[in-house]
């Protein structure tokens, strides 16, 4: 079975990946979602991987690409990568994209001893920061850091929101979100309206029920709607209570031009080190950090455009040594 020599495909097993879609652009990849039943839904995981399994490696062995990036979690994509690779002969290589909740989600723990054995079958393994980088190479792989690429999004239209301050907070309502202190940080603030994004039908009742009069669940939204909120937005609110974690919604925000409040937390510190509020997790310091975003709003809007031209810099700087290994097919 020959391989398709200049072919390079990206797969994720999610029905939306905006990082996965940016890293195949930058990096000259046809990028393939891959999703089947509902979206993190434990439930129904063993009968999704099946069928993810069946149509990964049916569309690789139809494409037969001689390079395949792979975003972990779960690690059953990365090993369905694995065995596609032993199924051409080793005519074909991998790259693992490790998310933070990879390598430290509880449950992915579980998994360690296939994970570690698949990552050292890798060319190489993609981390956001250095620290996860040194933990994958203590297993005896190849890691590099890459947060990046940064998220590419044109202008185009806003939408009109109330003439209070407007701030959107990015949530998914998931565990290490702390969304209650959130909503208690609003609470009587009616200088200003809180618009939280995600599936409702993922929240508890009680945390609906114990939201503010000016704070609105948009509920999932199309990407061209999600977009239009936060370009109408003055601000924007990414919160979590696991470090290390590249915030998804931080680096929308920096692509949109609007400053961010985040986590006070040592990566986000690093990363986001313009343009940014960072806020311990609990409603005091919420409310504090949203006065002072309100106060400083002009300066931490100039800033966070000056970050996202770093961003753009360092992504060229960092990227040369994976686009090398790409090409190559080899680390040095």
């Amino acid at each position: 079975m020959t391989i398709t020599t200049d072919k390079k495909v990206f797969v994720a097993w999610a029905p939306y990946s905006r990082r996965g879609q940016s890293l195949a652009t930058e990096l000259g990849m046809q990028p393939y979602l891959i999703h089947h039943l509902k979206f993190q839904r434990p439930i129904y995981a063993p009968f999704k991987y099946v069928l993810q399994v069946l149509h990964t490696l049916a569309l690789l062995l139809k494409e037969r690409p001689r390079i395949v990036v792979v975003q972990d979690p779960p690690i059953f994509a990365s090993l369905t990568v694995c065995i596609y690779t032993v199924l051409v002969f080793g005519q074909a290589q991998f790259i693992v994209d490790a998310h933070t909740g990879a390598l430290l989600h509880p449950w992915w723990k579980s998994f360690q001893g296939l994970q570690k054995s698949i990552y050292r079958r890798a060319l190489t393994v993609i981390t956001t920061n250095h620290t996860l980088t040194e933990l994958v190479r203590s297993w005896g792989a190849d890691s590099m850091a890459l947060a990046g690429p940064p998220i590419n999004i044109p202008p185009g239209e806003a939408m009109i929101l109330g003439k209070t301050f407007n701030l959107v907070l990015i949530n998914t309502f998931s565990p290490d979100e702390p969304l209650s202190a959130a909503l208690e940080a609003v609470t009587d603030r009616h200088d200003m309206h809180l618009y939280v994004t995600g599936d409702v039908g993922k929240a508890p009742s009680s945390l609906l029920e114990m939201a503010p009069a000016n704070v609105t669940f948009t509920g999932f939204l199309s990407d061209a709607d999600y977009l239009r909120l936060l370009r109408g937005a003055d601000a924007i609110m990414a919160l979590t209570d696991e470090d290390f974690t590249l915030q998804l919604g931080g680096m929308e925000a920096v692509a949109v031009g609007k400053p961010i409040i985040t986590s006070d937390l040592s990566f986000l510190r690093e990363y986001f080190n313009q343009g940014t509020v960072h806020v311990p997790n609990t409603p005091a310091g919420i409310r504090q950090g949203i006065i002072r975003m309100q106060k400083d709003i002009a300066n931490l809007s100039t800033e966070i455009l000056q970050l996202r031209r770093t961003h753009q810099e360092e992504w060229i700087t960092k990227s040369r040594h994976l686009r090398e290994i790409i090409t190559t097919g080899a680390t040095g």
